[in-house]
């Protein structure tokens, strides 16, 4: 009876925090790859790729770090270290021990027709999105954006929106510029080129990995250091 008592009682608990876990649908949700990192120097923001989490190493590029971010629709904070990448547009990469929402990356540079949206999280448990598009100027050349009207923090992550709502990352906002003739504001950001950037540093491949058991009882594999 008791076994039973408590099962009843878990139940609910069940199906409002694992839900999306259990929901039976075919899709996993990477609709908010936003994350927030904290930083020895700071804190600033980023984005789960699928090659690790980005960002413009503002703060540090090196050291401990806690990383806001989402599972699916649950906002999760994990412990992690900061890792330079050797890349001048993305310079750090933090690693934590957990799976994150690694949205696909884009596979060319982004067009005008393509919709685009900034997002950030800017205390870790809820999300801002900003509907921007390329600069239409033909004087300006690059990775730029139209101002929207309204402030976007560095850090950001430019995603492109797809048919189905899936979102694909383009790139992080760097920084404003201005036009010096007309004072015209414009947002830059490092994209596809920067991120080709950081895929041609070499890194050691294949690596040993061991275990490492975490307070929480969760166990995982993590690269042997040398």
């Amino acid at each position: 009876m008791r076994r039973s008592s408590c099962a009843l009682l878990l139940l609910p608990l069940l199906q409002g925090c694992t839900g999306w876990f259990f929901s039976g649908e075919s899709w996993i949700d990477r609709t908010r790859p936003a994350v927030l990192v904290e930083t020895t120097g700071g804190v600033e923001f980023g984005a789960a790729t699928e090659f690790g989490v980005l960002t413009l190493g503002r703060t540090a590029t090196e050291g401990p770090c806690r990383v806001h971010y989402f599972l699916g629709p649950t906002p999760m904070v994990d412990d992690g270290t900061l890792v330079a990448t050797g890349s001048e547009g993305f310079k750090a990469r933090a690693e934590i021990d957990l799976k994150t929402q690694m949205v696909r990356v884009l596979d060319r540079s982004p067009a005008n027709q393509d919709e685009l949206l900034v997002m950030w999280t800017p205390d870790g448990k809820t999300t801002q999105t900003v509907a921007v598009r390329l600069a239409q100027n033909p004087a300006t050349e690059g990775d730029a954006l139209e101002h929207p009207g309204q402030e976007l923090p560095p850090g950001a992550c430019l995603l492109r929106l797809g048919p189905d709502q899936a979102v694909q990352f383009v790139g992080l906002v760097s920084g404003k510029a201005t036009e010096l003739d007309s004072g015209r504001q414009y947002y830059v950001f490092a994209g596809v080129d920067r991120l080709r950037e950081l895929l041609a540093v070499p890194s050691l491949h294949p690596q040993d990995l061991a275990p490492k058991y975490r307070p929480d009882d969760i166990t995982v594999m993590k690269p042997v250091k040398k």
